[in-house]
């Protein structure tokens, strides 16, 4: 992967962790361009200019599919859902997994500390074997979920952890 994208993609995750972290918010002014630098620069790619564009633009799509899936049960931000896929566009598919699933990998770790933090691990621990258990027993056996205990992580922070600790495996940082 050219170096260019890496130094794009790792400027443009930490401009998302900023805003993201000031505004809850990761916006269309930086999601939008990057969806399109993608392509472009895959035009210059040395693995040839059409090669190239169909991985970049494959990269959107792998990349968009389950962040989709998840913002259509509003279980993630629209912004996060364009930065990953733009990230494929810019990574490639391969890549763009990769920073994805370690994405998914460090806010699960940042969720859980802050839940045990804030005392409510246990009882969240607690609600997900007792709904693991509705999959199973009839309705009339099943037990109530205790009081929602959601707790709303920002993934800007994460996706450029991901994205660093994905270039500093690769030995590309």
């Amino acid at each position: 992967m050219p170096f260019v994208s890496c130094l794009v993609a790792l400027i443009a995750t930490l401009i998302a962790a900023v805003t993201d972290a000031r505004s809850a918010r990761i916006p269309n002014w930086l999601t939008y361009p990057l969806l399109v630098l993608g392509p472009v620069l895959s035009l210059f790619g040395s693995a040839g200019w059409l090669s190239s564009l169909v991985l970049s633009l494959l990269g959107i799509f792998v990349c968009a599919l389950v962040p989709t899936l998840l913002f259509a049960r509003k279980a993630m931000g629209g912004g996060d859902v364009k930065l990953l896929a733009a990230l494929g566009g810019l990574l490639g598919p391969y890549s763009g997994i990769e920073v994805q699933f370690f994405s998914f990998c460090v806010v699960s770790f940042v969720l859980l500390a802050r839940m045990a933090w804030d005392g409510k691990l246990l009882a969240t621990l607690r609600n997900v074997v007792i709904a693991s258990g509705h999959l199973f027993l009839p309705k009339r056996l099943q037990r109530p979920l205790e009081p929602t205990l959601l707790t709303d992580m920002r993934m800007g922070l994460s996706i450029f952890v991901a994205t660093a600790l994905s270039f500093v495996m690769r030995g590309q940082l």
